[in-house]
């Protein structure tokens, strides 16, 4: 059995302590901008996320459809930003 899905603020707050871990590990111990916005983004628990210089947040996610027979994945999530 799969385990239950997190709530999407704590998906949020994984995502923040991954970062902040990525950044410690490769050196970036400032968390300055230049490297919160990393145009490359960064791994999430939902998928590929990237801070924006206006702040907000780029996530690259699976898109779905929803019908009456139930759900199908459209796209699959991206694994990198397209530059």
């Amino acid at each position: 059995a799969m385990p239950p899905r997190a709530s999407g603020i704590s998906g949020i707050a994984y995502d923040a302590s991954a970062l902040a871990a990525a950044l410690a590990r490769n050196g970036f111990g400032d968390y300055g901008s230049a490297s919160l916005q990393n145009p490359n983004g960064f791994a999430g628990v939902d998928g590929i996320f990237r801070l924006l210089p206006s702040g907000v947040a780029e996530r690259g996610l699976t898109v779905k459809e929803i019908s009456p027979q139930g759900t199908r994945e459209v796209a699959p999530a991206p694994t990198a930003f397209v530059r």
